[in-house]
């Protein structure tokens, strides 16, 4: 009982953490995709929590970069800390295709200072 109560209020702390890591002025459409091509490289993508902070447009919209952090578990079931991510992505028919998602072995923070990534 303990542990289900448990699971369930963390559950909803995630769901909250989540809802209020949206940066203004990022295509819903855009999150759920980087969010999508994340799946398949993160151990537990249900885990992942989110921020996305800096949006690069290139030929007028139609492709980009998108630079923020993620916080995910590992394969110990522990939460690896604000990681670095970059996505491309390339906008078709009016929906986001992620066509690369990397996350850097390297604190959120000293990655952004660098500038050079997402500039």
């Amino acid at each position: 009982m303990k542990t289900r109560t448990l699971t369930m209020a963390l559950t909803a702390a995630a769901t909250l953490a989540i809802s209020s890591s949206h940066a203004t002025g990022v295509d819903p459409a855009l999150e759920q995709a980087v969010r999508t091509k994340a799946a398949e490289t993160l151990v537990d993508p249900y885990s992942a929590v989110f921020t996305f902070d800096v949006v690069n447009e290139f030929e007028g919209g139609m492709a980009g970069k998108i630079c923020g952090s993620v916080n995910a578990k590992n394969r110990y079931g522990a939460y690896t800390g604000q990681r670095f991510f970059y996505a491309g992505y390339v906008k078709t028919g009016g929906k986001y295709l992620v066509i690369a998602f990397t996350t850097i072995a390297m604190r959120f923070d000293p990655s952004m200072a660098n500038g050079s990534i997402c500039s």
